[in-house]
């Protein structure tokens, strides 16, 4: 198993959307699109983009 699978599953099991940072945000299906794991990514939720870059969605976290 690999740590991108391990992290996709600890998602799921805790029903998250996706990984967020200030720098970026991917979903559940296409986790990690970069190949790049930025050490201060958080679960969260998918939320429609509010940032005015035409963004898709944003990935915003329980504490917020």
């Amino acid at each position: 198993m690999t740590c991108s699978e391990i992290i996709k599953d600890y998602l799921i099991k805790n029903k998250f959307d996706g990984l967020g940072c200030e720098a970026c945000s991917c979903d559940i299906e296409d986790l990690m699109p970069c190949n790049e794991f930025y050490g201060d990514c958080k679960p969260g939720y998918k939320v429609s983009c509010d940032c005015g870059q035409g963004c898709e969605f944003h990935i915003k976290y329980k504490e917020e």
